[in-house]
């Protein structure tokens, strides 16, 4: 007999127990899809992520729109394309938007992670437009077709600033042409005056100009350091016409010279202190350098032979530089600063190095072939001449600079 006998009134609960049980199994799975469905409002959200964790496209509606839905590739890059509170903003989608409504076309957003990512989808059709901050180049446009260029940039260096008060910063303004030039002039100047004030003076003013020369010139040097430093020589003066000629001279000359010294001294220490450890481009051979992987710049580092570091996105490599990871960043100049204009704090313990560099031009990029391209143009063309590119630029980067590049 079971133990567990005892415990039951009847002898046939086999009867009804399976019922019972296969009862609870339908109930439990047909609970599992309920507990299911608070993920739905995540699915949702996850459409309004930043775009590199998002995956699923997202319909835009144009108003009057017709023909079928254009897939349009997005990478982030800020100040040109980014996501906020489930909206794509930007210059460039500004840019796409007037053009999307200009040929009411209705489009969905395909985010991307990367630039090598977006241009592949692009190659193989898997989208119809890309839309960003991606350049023209010679070997892109090998394998897709772009637009006008819209905006034109180059490439340009951010690394930590000189430090103000070190004493390399200080010795490198001393060392400067401008100050070594004055300096080097200033003191040719004042042994030209020494040996003709002696020469004028050294037979009627023997007492302060003696006659041999070692000792009349070091009398006369003495004289004119004492009027160029405090404007007179008490115990010495000259006493014939022609010296005191040159003394006024000398005199007049002298306090104007030294004031540019001064000058041009103080200008190249301050620039100095405003100065990055890097100064070019040619700086940066054998250090190695952060950058955006698969972007312009990465390819510009490869062919330069300068050692690199990619990248996911521009935050993530200026934290590499801010941790000294690496020696500089290069990337893009409008989004180097604009990443300065909205990182105060960081920004002040960097700066860009010189001036911009491989000049490059942003624009809208397809397949081979594609038949919007010419409409896309068209369009471009249209909302230059209406001012618009215009106005774009002033509202994202205050000021109309387009055609130098810098935002």
């Amino acid at each position: 007999m079971s133990p567990f006998a005892p415990a039951v009134r009847t002898p046939r609960p086999s009867r009804w127990l399976a019922p019972l049980l296969g009862l609870l199994l339908t109930c439990a799975q047909t609970l599992m899809p309920a507990q299911a469905k608070p993920t739905a409002p995540a699915a949702a959200e996850a459409a309004s992520v930043p775009a590199s964790a998002a995956s699923a496209p997202v319909r835009v509606m144009i108003e009057g729109a017709t023909g079928p839905v254009l897939r349009v590739a997005i990478k982030p890059a800020k100040p040109f394309a980014y996501e906020e509170g489930g909206h794509w903003k930007g210059y460039s989608v500004d840019l796409w938007m007037a053009i999307a409504q200009k040929n009411k076309w209705q489009f969905e957003w395909v985010p991307m992670d990367t630039v090598p990512q977006t241009l592949e989808s692009l190659q193989k059709g898997e989208t119809d437009v890309g839309v960003g901050a991606l350049s023209i180049t010679e070997e892109r446009e090998k394998v897709l077709d772009f637009s006008h260029p819209f905006f034109e940039s180059g490439l340009q260096i951010i690394t930590p600033a000189a430090t103000a008060g070190s004493i390399w910063v200080a010795l490198e303004g001393l060392m400067s042409a401008p100050v070594l030039g004055g300096i080097s002039g200033l003191l040719i100047a004042l042994v030209l005056v020494s040996w003709l004030l002696w020469w004028l003076e050294r037979r009627r003013n023997e007492e302060s100009f003696p006659m041999p020369v070692g000792e009349g010139m070091k009398e006369a040097v003495w004289w004119s350091t004492n009027v160029l430093i405090a404007g007179g020589c008490e115990n010495k003066a000259p006493v014939g016409t022609p010296g005191r000629l040159v003394a006024v001279v000398w005199m007049l000359g002298g306090i104007a010279f030294t004031s540019y010294i001064t000058a041009v001294f103080t200008s190249t220490l301050t620039v100095s202190r405003m100065q990055t450890e890097v100064r070019g481009i040619s700086d940066l051979q054998g250090q190695l350098v952060g950058t955006i992987e698969g972007s312009s710049s990465d390819v510009f580092l490869s062919k330069a032979g300068i050692p690199l570091e990619g990248h996911e996105n521009l935050d993530s490599a200026m934290a590499a530089l801010m941790a000294k990871e690496v020696k500089a960043v290069v990337y893009d100049a409008p989004m180097l600063r604009y990443w300065m204009t909205t990182h105060v704090s960081e920004a002040e313990k960097l700066g860009l190095a010189g001036d911009t560099f491989a000049r490059q031009h942003y624009g809208y990029a397809m397949p081979v072939g594609s038949p919007r391209r010419k409409q896309i143009n068209e369009a471009l063309l249209d909302l230059r001449a209406d001012g618009f590119l215009e106005e774009l630029e002033k509202r994202w980067f205050g000021s109309s600079q387009n055609q130098q590049g810098t935002p």
